[in-house]
């Protein structure tokens, strides 16, 4: 046990300078007592000298209790703390024009930058988050940090850009995060020991040619890829531009507007090869669990660490002080 304020121990010490004034007390009534008559006697009995030492030293008990809850008394509990594996997540954002589809409030894009963002915040401090985006090129927009405020910079930049671009090419998206990778291990060749995963958030609609040999490489360096599809099945117009206050759609050559629509068959390949797990999200409530799923199932324990724990004690003396309180009452 310990005692956050325990100056206030030196209060126990007023308790005993307390007890010759009580004996002289004592001493006083018994010889007043003496002095009295047997018809007082019997009526001073409920003041006998049994009961009233009883009673003063379950008073002292109820002082002394409620000195120690004043220090604050904690009790110290030793316990084992699982170290848990510190990860490098890389998250490939899709930011092709078919991400601002609304069929996800309010947008696909502008969900997934709320979702990466409040994940970044809650993020353990050990843990580093790496940002790509890519359409039909890929862009490295932060490489790992542990900052989140480097992240949460980038996912600004990226719901105020204004020419999002055309295409969807996921092969790309994956060689730059190799690319980020083998750059970190330039800059720290210990980085290979950390856990390492890809978080791939897309409509799925690939339209590149590097898929293939992107999907090899990323196996032969055993770097999981978890995909996210984000979309409805029914599919949504592609919002272009403001015009006159008025929002327009990608159109056809007859002036219909071109619906896109989530497809899992690329994203299920991705993750399957490359050893990860496949998750859709056609409404977009589901990315934070989704999120926590992934990192709850790749985190590894790399051992164990004991630690002291504190527990407040205070209310223990507190309800001993009124239960010894009642006791003397009673008496």
């Amino acid at each position: 046990m310990r005692f956050l304020y325990p100056e206030y121990l030196k209060l126990l010490f007023l308790l005993a300078g307390l007890l010759p004034l009580w004996l002289y007390s004592l001493y006083t009534k018994r010889r007043t007592r003496l002095g009295m008559g047997p018809a007082l006697r019997r009526i001073s009995y409920l003041s006998s000298p049994g009961r009233e030492s009883a009673r003063y030293l379950l008073l002292n008990l109820v002082l002394a209790s409620l000195i120690l809850a004043l220090a604050h008394p904690q009790w110290e509990r030793e316990k084992s703390v699982a170290q848990l594996q510190k990860m490098d997540m890389v998250f490939l954002l899709d930011a092709s024009l078919s991400m601002r589809a609304q069929d996800v409030w309010p947008s696909r894009l502008e969900r997934a930058l709320e979702v990466i963002g409040n994940f970044s915040r809650n993020k353990p401090p050990r843990d580093r988050i790496g940002l790509i985006s890519f359409s039909s090129t890929s862009l490295i927009l932060s490489y790992l940090t542990e900052d989140p405020g480097n992240i949460l910079y980038y996912l600004d930049y990226l719901k105020e850009e204004k020419a999002p671009g055309f295409g969807t090419n996921i092969g790309r998206a994956l060689k730059s995060g190799l690319a980020l990778l083998a750059k970190e291990q330039e800059v720290d060749p210990q980085a290979s020991r950390r856990k390492r995963i890809f978080i791939l958030i897309s409509d799925g609609e690939d339209h590149g040619q590097e898929l293939g040999p992107s999907l090899e490489e990323v196996k032969r360096l055993g770097v999981r890829v978890h995909t996210i599809g984000i979309g409805s099945e029914q599919g949504a117009p592609i919002p272009i531009a403001w015009e006159e206050g008025v929002l327009r759609y990608v159109e056809d050559e007859e002036g219909n507007r071109i619906l896109t629509r989530m497809d899992e068959r690329t994203l299920s390949r991705v993750a399957e090869e490359s050893g990860g797990n496949s998750y859709r999200s056609s409404t977009g409530e589901a990315l934070e669990g989704t999120f926590a799923e992934i990192v709850l199932k790749e985190r590894e324990i790399e051992g164990f660490q004991k630690v002291i724990e504190h527990e407040d004690g205070y209310e223990a003396f507190l309800l001993a002080a009124f239960g010894i309180f009642l006791v003397a009452l009673l008496l």
